[in-house]
């Protein structure tokens, strides 16, 4: 019987994938292997990224920027005359001293902001009055006077110059010494807060108020209730920032107050 004949090429078999992959990788690496430079640039990349993104400061990528610079001019990949594996071994040993570049940058930056220097117009004496004040609201205290861990950056500290008494919001504030209003308003720190003037050296601040309840020029009176605690400002709840300060110097409240 007569069959059509297949008009199809017969498929040429191709040599062992193996053999061929090995004959690859024993050819020096050319001129124009752009996946050579792709790889050297992402790995750079990578290394740069994480870092940045552990410590969040500009200063890094500075310095690794520099780093990097010298990094491509001491090594010129554009030469046609090493292969693979002293590529891969250069890379190793160029990566390293790059690592090693980049963790003692890291460990700059994270000792940043972790000083418990005390501020220049803070006093970690014990100043006492004769005639105590009072507690300016009913509640427990949530941060001390002095060195802490920033509530916003746990990483870091920070020197705390008053104390802060949390409650819900709504609950009243009270003067902790009779005085005169001598400034109320609001700003992004303390929130809507109250400078009451006690006498000719001693000033009470309360901060984060939900309602100012006095104005600039009022007299108060010791138990009065000024203002409604809130969390206005830069704050992480409800509560009253009270500072005592004695001609601009502030210290620990808790030496004046009855407690």
């Amino acid at each position: 019987m007569w069959q059509k004949e297949n008009s199809e090429e017969k498929k040429i078999i191709p040599e062992d994938l193996q053999t061929r992959y090995d004959k690859i990788l024993k050819k020096p690496v050319k001129d124009n292997n752009i996946y050579l430079y792709l790889q050297i640039f992402f790995m750079a990349v990578m290394i740069v990224t994480a870092f940045m993104l552990k410590t969040g400061d500009s200063t890094l990528f500075r310095y690794a920027k520099e780093g990097y610079a010298d990094f491509f001019e001491k090594n010129d990949y554009t030469k046609n005359n090493f292969s693979y594996e002293k590529y891969t071994e250069l890379m190793e040993r160029e990566i390293s001293e790059a690592l090693l570049k980049l963790k003692e940058v890291y460990y700059v930056i994270q000792s940043r902001g972790k000083s418990t220097d005390i501020p220049t117009n803070v006093s970690t004496e014990k100043y006492r009055v004769e005639k105590r004040g009072i507690l300016p609201a009913v509640g427990y205290v949530s941060s001390s006077f002095g060195v802490r861990k920033d509530p916003f950056n746990k990483k870091n500290k920070d020197f705390h110059t008053g104390i802060d008494i949390a409650n819900s919001k709504g609950s009243f504030v009270k003067a902790s010494f009779s005085g005169k209003v001598i400034d109320c308003g609001y700003s992004n720190i303390a929130g809507n807060y109250i400078k009451v003037a006690v006498d000719d050296e001693i000033t009470n601040l309360y901060a984060h108020n939900q309602f100012l309840l006095v104005k600039t020029g009022d007299k108060i009176l010791q138990g009065q209730v000024i203002a409604t605690m809130g969390d206005t400002g830069r704050r992480t709840g409800p509560h009253v920032h009270f500072e005592f300060a004695v001609n601009g110097i502030k210290y620990n409240p808790v030496y004046c107050l009855e407690i």
